[in-house]
């Protein structure tokens, strides 16, 4: 009988959900349990909190010596170094030690040559990869590689991949409502919609989006407390500063591919609106839109 499937899952410390329209709930359940095994894989490679992964591994020893990488993590790793290019910096997997500094050390212990210190010890020059030998290394032991701005996107694109092998032509995927997978068309109608939150007014919709066949990311730099109030968490790094950004600012981008929409919404969350222009003349058919929260009344910009 068929009929829309939900299920979800634990993944990633948040949420993975998936809807199957007008499938036969058995196979429904088939394939939702194949897509499981797959992020599931995925993150006990690519997570620096599992200390088995794959990742883990390296940011212990690759800073001593060469660290030998299958060819699914070496090409993660050159994806993330080519993007780092792409997006003039914005985008770096080593940048934890700053995130550290300013959420770990109190106001009166942070100083101008902590931060330099910091600033000559991390970024992507300082990570090595070797393509003859398919190796990384460090140059010293403070870089530490998160790929959290990265993982959700490249486990959707697996998903995405693994549905079209089941020949699915209809679903919607949500993994922590931030990341987006949609496929074909929504039941009722020629697309999904999807809604950017407005913050300011929680429950309500500020810049819908029609989505087929297309993947979305959102990132934000600040959180609500339990009064509703935009508070800073200080892990969305300028990483040509050095510090946290403090505009409260949120930004969504709609594409093709999940591992670009993923990477691209926390690169250009720290971009200034030139870079955001420049990135996206050089990849096609993307989309972003960048909400201000600076001010009393949210302000929506799109690109």
């Amino acid at each position: 009988m068929s009929k829309t499937y939900h299920n979800s899952f634990f993944a990633m410390n948040t949420r993975f959900h998936a809807v199957f329209p007008n499938l036969d709930y058995n196979y429904a359940d088939q394939v939702f349990h194949a897509l499981k095994m797959e992020v599931n894989r995925i993150e006990q490679k690519i997570s620096r909190f599992i200390p088995e992964s794959d990742l883990s591994i390296i940011n212990k020893t690759a800073f001593k010596h060469p660290v030998s990488l299958d060819e699914e993590l070496f090409e993660i790793l050159s994806s993330c170094k080519e993007y780092w290019k792409l997006t003039e910096g914005a985008f770096d997997v080593t940048l934890r030690p700053f995130i550290t500094y300013w959420n770990e050390k109190p106001e009166p212990q942070r100083s101008t040559s902590q931060l330099s210190n910091i600033f000559n010890q991390v970024g992507m020059v300082h990570l090595h990869l070797d393509k003859s030998n398919r190796t990384i290394s460090f140059d010293n032991k403070h870089i530490e590689i998160d790929l959290g701005g990265f993982g959700k996107g490249y486990a959707l694109e697996r998903v995405d991949s693994l549905l079209n092998t089941h020949n699915i032509k209809s679903a919607f995927i949500s993994f922590g409502e931030s990341s987006i997978l949609t496929l074909g068309r929504h039941p009722a109608g020629d697309c999904w919609k999807v809604g950017l939150n407005n913050y300011l007014e929680p429950g309500s919709s500020i810049h819908e989006y029609p989505m087929q066949n297309s993947s979305m990311s959102t990132s934000a730099n600040f959180y609500l407390d339990d009064n509703g109030t935009l508070c800073n968490h200080n892990h969305v790094i300028d990483p040509v500063k050095g510090v946290p950004v403090n505009d409260f600012i949120s930004l969504a981008v709609f594409c093709n591919s999940s591992i670009i929409a993923e990477i691209l919404s926390t690169a250009l969350l720290v971009s200034s609106d030139s870079v955001i222009r420049n990135t996206m003349e050089k990849i096609e058919e993307l989309n972003v839109v960048k909400i201000d929260y600076s001010s009393d009344e949210a302000r929506v910009i799109k690109f």
